[in-house]
C-alpha cells in the first residue's frame, strides 16, 4: 500500500476539499488523514470501500490497479524470457523476477513448469522436485483450462521421465478431451468475427497456433510408427512435419510472436527422415538427409551461446533414433 497514501491526497485535492473536510465526511481525525497521505499509516479494511465510494472510483483505482496495464506486463515478460534470453539459465531467472512481481500471473509459472520439464537434469541441476511443486500448485489454484491441463501434462511428463512410466500415464487418462477449436476464446473469435486490420493479428497468432499443432500431430505421429518399426510411414509422417514446417518458414510470423516452428524443427525433423531412410536400406539419401540437417541447424542456431550449438540439436535426434549403429555422430 505505499502508493495508497498519494493516491488518496491527489483523489482529495482533485474533489478540492481539504484533510479537515474529508475527515468530517469520514467522521475521522484530520490527523489520520495527514498519517495516511505521508505513509505513516493506512485506513483499516472497513475504510478502504467508504473511502472508494466517497471519491466515486473502484478500489483496484483506489490502488491504481489496472487489470490490462498488468496483463500487458505478465505478456511484455514471457516474450522477454522467449526472445531476449540468452540461454535457459537466463529465461529462468526473467521467469522467477516476473513471478515476484506478479504472484498471480499463471502464465509465467506455466512457462518456467514448461522450462523445467524440458532441461531437467541437463544443465547440472536437477529441477524435478521445483516442477512437480509448480504443476501441483497450478492445478489446485489457477481456473484457466489451457494452463491447468498444460501443467498436468508436464507433471506426466516429468514422471515418465523420471522412470514412471504409470504414474505419468495415469495423469494422462485422467485428463480431459479438450478440442481447441471448440474453445470460444479471444484469439478463435476475433479471428473468426472480426474485420480487416482488428481481424488479421488474431488470425497470424492463431495461424502460428494451429500450424504448430499440426506439424507436433505429424511429428508425433511419426514417433508411433517408429516405435512399431513401421518405418515407410514413420518416414511418411516426419516429411508431413517437415512440409508444414516449411510452408510455415516462408512467410514472417508477426512481430512478439515466438513460433515453435522454424528451421531448427526443420533440421530435427529432416536427422529423423534420415534415420528412417537408414532403416529401410537407403543410405544415399540417408546420408543427404544428414548433411542437409547439420547446414539447416548450423545456419539458423543461436551462436551467440557457443559456435558449435547447433550440434546438441542434431545429436539428440542422432543418438534417440539409432544413427549410431549406422556410422559415428560429428
Amino acid at each position: 500500500m505505499i502508493n495508497l497514501g498519494n493516491k488518496i491526497r491527489e483523489l482529495r485535492k482533485k474533489k478540492g476539499i481539504t484533510q479537515e473536510q474529508l475527515a468530517s465526511a469520514l467522521n475521522l481525525s484530520p490527523q489520520a488523514i495527514s498519517k495516511w497521505e505521508m505513509g505513516a499509516g493506512y485506513p483499516d479494511v472497513a475504510t478502504l470501500p467508504v473511502l472508494a465510494g466517497y471519491f466515486g472510483v473502484s478500489l483496484d483505482a483506489m490502488f491504481d490497479y489496472d487489470p490490462e496495464k498488468v496483463e500487458e506486463k505478465i505478456r511484455n515478460i514471457l516474450i522477454k524470457s522467449r526472445v531476449e534470453a540468452r540461454n535457459f539459465e537466463d529465461s529462468v531467472r526473467i521467469l522467477r523476477e516476473g513471478i515476484a512481481a506478479y504472484p498471480g500471473g499463471y502464465i509465467l509459472k506455466r512457462e518456467l513448469l514448461e522450462c523445467f520439464a524440458g532441461h531437467l537434469k541437463d544443465t547440472g541441476t536437477d529441477y524435478t522436485e521445483e516442477a512437480l511443486d509448480i504443476a501441483k500448485q497450478l492445478i489446485v489454484e489457477c481456473q484457466d483450462t489451457f494452463i491447468t491441463l498444460g501443467a498436468k501434462g508436464d507433471m506426466a511428463g516429468i514422471y515418465i521421465q523420471s522412470g514412471q512410466y504409470d504414474k505419468g500415464k495415469e495423469i494422462i487418462e485422467s485428463m480431459s478431451y479438450v478440442y481447441n477449436i471448440d474453445i470460444q476464446d479471444r484469439m478463435r473469435c476475433a479471428a473468426s468475427m472480426l474485420k480487416g486490420t482488428d481481424r488479421l493479428p488474431y488470425a497470424q497468432e492463431l495461424k502460428i497456433w494451429e500450424t504448430q499443432d499440426l506439424w507436433m500431430a505429424c511429428d508425433a505421429e511419426g514417433d508411433g510408427y517408429w516405435e512399431i518399426g513401421d518405418y515407410e510411414n514413420a518416414l511418411l509422417s516426419f516429411q508431413e512435419a517437415a512440409d508444414v514446417n516449411e510452408r510455415f518458414c516462408q512467410r514472417k510470423p508477426r512481430e512478439g510472436l515466438y513460433p515453435l516452428c522454424g528451421r531448427v524443427s526443420q533440421g530435427v525433423f529432416t536427422v529423423k527422415m534420415a534415420a528412417c531412410l537408414y532403416k529401410l536400406g537407403r543410405l544415399e539419401e540417408c546420408d543427404a538427409a544428414l548433411d542437409k540437417a547439420l547446414q539447416l541447424l548450423k545456419d539458423h542456431v543461436r551462436k551467440d551461446i557457443r559456435p558449435d550449438f547447433y550440434l546438441d540439436f542434431f545429436r539428440e535426434p542422432y543418438h534417440k533414433y539409432g544413427l549410431d549403429e549406422y556410422k559415428p555422430c560429428p
